[in-house]
């Protein structure tokens, strides 16, 4: 027998589903746990608990397992779950439980006034709702009036294992403390008769086997599941990288035709620059051109000769040889 497997079902107790399962079927137990969960009902007898009884809402829908099914002597209807995970489905999960038990409350031809009550009860190792409470009662309510309750035969109840409240009857909460395998009164009569079960399932060769075999099915589910999660998660990171990288190149062919745009716009700028640099060389040469002419025949006007005027036309605009002769030519 595997060594972790072996310790794990001599650890286990009543928070272990499979345990708290063999552990209910007993009849006298399943029936004082509901006396001590619904006091109010003053249940007297109840049909032999069924163990993983499964129920269909349609045929084409998903089926539900109950851990615990019974009836007690007045047609009302009880499943009771030990819940271990915290799948953050509590809410929803409720829901089809008590549809499908609620299922059994209709008999064919029977008026609705006569369906039978249906009970959900669930044993958590954990905080169902996170709001600090040891038991949470659902019923439906008017939005507009919360405290009017809607009596539709329907009541789910939650019990948060974990919790040191108090806040529950000592007889309720002894077996809570067993299910937490925390201190109890070994006078209380419940509290003998769960150790009693219990050992008694554990001595119970074919139920440690069925034991084995689940949870070395559950750790290869579990396994397969963290597989289809890790490869899901990086699927989502491949994406979520691809979507970046599309980002990153339509930034880049973003920030590429900016780029091109500042370049077209710099040299379209220098052209402009070059062509006004022209456009004042080119008046500044007829400026030049003025200027010289004026002074030539300014200088004729005053009877000065040919060659001085030259030389000092030449010096003056500092000019070749050939741009003299061309201004002497006109």
């Amino acid at each position: 027998m595997n060594e972790f497997l072996r310790k794990k079902w001599e650890m286990a107790g009543l928070a272990d589903d499979y345990i708290f399962n063999k552990v209910m079927l007993d009849y006298d137990i399943c029936l004082e746990v509901l006396c001590r969960i619904l006091p109010d009902l003053h249940i007297k007898k109840i049909k032999l608990p069924n163990n993983q009884q499964e129920f269909a809402v349609a045929p084409d829908a998903k089926a539900v397992r109950f851990d615990i099914y019974t009836t007690d002597e007045q047609g009302n209807h009880y499943d009771i779950e030990m819940q271990v995970a915290d799948h953050h489905n509590i809410a929803k999960r409720i829901r089809y439980y008590q549809t499908a038990s609620s299922m059994e409350a209709y008999d064919k031809g029977q008026p609705y006034e006569q369906a039978d009550d249906s009970y959900v009860i669930f044993f958590c190792n954990f905080d169902p709702f996170q709001l600090g409470q040891q038991r949470y009662v659902l019923h439906k309510h008017i939005d507009e009036i919360p405290e009017q309750i809607i009596e539709d035969g329907q009541t789910d109840i939650l019990f948060n294992v974990p919790s040191l409240r108090h806040d529950v009857d000592p007889k309720m909460q002894a077996f809570l403390d067993m299910i937490a395998q925390r201190k109890v009164e070994a006078t209380d009569p419940l509290v003998v008769k769960l150790k009693e079960r219990i050992a008694v399932v554990k001595r119970n060769r074919k139920w440690r086997s069925e034991y084995m075999r689940r949870s070395v099915y559950e750790m290869d589910q579990e396994m397969r599941e963290k597989k289809i999660r890790e490869g899901e998660r990086k699927i989502r990171d491949g994406k979520r990288e691809l979507l970046e990288g599309k980002r990153e190149l339509q930034k880049g062919k973003r920030e590429l035709q900016k780029g091109k745009r500042e370049i077209k716009e710099g040299q379209d700028r220098l052209k402009e620059k070059e062509q006004l640099i022209q456009e004042r060389e080119q008046k500044l040469h007829e400026n030049q051109q003025t200027i010289i002419k004026t002074s030539i025949l300014a200088m004729r006007e005053l009877n000065i000769d040919e060659t001085t005027i030259r030389k000092e036309i030449k010096e003056k605009f500092n000019l070749s040889d050939k741009k003299i002769k061309d201004y002497f030519a006109e």
